[in-house]
């Protein structure tokens, strides 16, 4: 089978990691994949190292924060989507895959030619990102057009099957285990320097202010903490967080770092990891952890919440927003080594049951199947 698929970005940030990692599996599974972006980036560079063939064409997303140009959108999705037609022939196209709602020119391109689409509903777009969508009424009705849509959680699966019916399966993401598995050691004084961690884009959405607010509130209290908050954002909303940190004299228990690749080495060197996020559609950055052998705390909403679950039978939550009892909760870890390793060795064996790559990768190409 030949199956196209479409990224809406090329950093190797959530949506692209899981499309990265699917697209060097399923090779082994009767699928040659070709992978469209709309610029060079991180993600072209590690397709090319694994010999994916990936292909550039200039697209806009459908989805927007605050404001953008009409104009340049289509003029430049129209040529996009004429583009991605010649591909789509030249190549024997199966299926189009999109691998997220913030694009939608291979949806469009697929319909024009009757050509399968299969579309991966990997966010919720205004309850976390706070995108809203340029054109509402074609992407309802390019999702009812689609084959099949594939939600990464139970909670996406419940908002667009509410919004826009269609035929939505539950799919949670496959995750190459190799690359974040580690043994989990008994917790006998792992605590003693206490480092946090925060990974994931630098915006509102994302908690970073709770972080930086539970730090100090612990610092306050005497506890000796330092938190690492990684990631890339909007240079003005980056420079009021810094601003804080050093009028209320922080700079030395929380530092800034850029976005990685390598994220898993600081994930390591970490003892507590924190997903602050206002809503997850599935949380990537909990499961790797979970799979790393660290303890997560995090909001109590989306996929964070089903991944950790409603009892905190696998990590801790926090109410978005609730700073101080974020605190609380890292105190609480901190005080109690032994609760904290048993939820450690769940949560591991149960993220790399549910995020089993192969079996992942079975089941889409018996959903591609069933389609062509």
């Amino acid at each position: 089978m030949n199956i196209l698929y479409v990224s809406h970005d090329v950093q190797l940030n959530g949506a692209p990691k899981s499309l990265l990692e699917l697209v060097t599996r399923i090779c082994d599974k009767g699928v040659h994949p070709i992978v469209i972006v709309p610029c060079k980036g991180n993600l072209k560079g590690e397709l090319d190292k694994r010999g994916i063939d990936t292909r550039i064409i200039e697209y806009r997303q459908c989805v927007y924060e605050e404001n953008y140009n009409l104009i340049d959108y289509w003029s430049v999705n129209l040529k996009a989507v004429i583009s991605i037609m010649k591909l789509i022939r030249e190549e024997n196209i199966d299926i189009v895959h999109s691998n997220s709602l913030a694009v939608n020119v291979g949806a469009i391109a697929a319909n024009i030619l009757h050509i399968p689409h299969v579309w991966h509903f990997r966010e919720y777009l205004q309850e976390d990102f706070a995108y809203k969508v340029i054109c509402p009424f074609l992407m309802k009705w390019l999702v009812k057009k689609s084959r099949c849509c594939i939600a990464i959680s139970e909670g996406i699966k419940r908002k667009y099957s509410d919004k826009y019916g269609g035929n939505i399966v539950k799919l949670y993401n496959g995750m190459e285990s190799s690359l974040y598995f580690n043994p989990i050691q008994p917790n006998i004084g792992k605590y003693k320097e206490k480092k946090l961690l925060i990974a994931g884009t630098i915006q509102e959405g994302k908690g970073q202010w709770d972080a930086i607010r539970a730090a100090e509130e612990l610092i306050g209290r005497g506890v000796d903490v330092h938190l690492c908050i990684v990631g890339n954002g909007s240079p003005e909303y980056v420079n009021r967080l810094k601003k804080y940190v050093k009028k209320r004299d922080l700079s030395k228990f929380i530092e800034f770092k850029p976005f990685t690749n390598n994220l898993q080495e600081l994930r390591m060197q970490s003892d507590l990891i924190l997903v602050c996020s206002r809503m997850e559609a599935f949380g990537r950055v909990t499961a790797e952890a979970m799979m790393s052998g660290k303890i997560v705390i995090g909001s109590n909403s989306g996929g964070t919440l089903e991944l950790i679950g409603k009892s905190e039978e696998r990590g801790y939550l926090y109410t978005y927003g609730n700073p101080i009892e974020l605190a609380d909760k890292i105190q609480y870890i901190m005080e109690h080594e032994k609760e904290v390793y048993e939820k450690e060795i769940l949560a591991q064996n149960f993220v790399l049951k549910l995020t089993d790559i192969n079996k992942y990768a079975s089941k889409l190409v018996c959903i591609y199947k069933k389609i062509i």
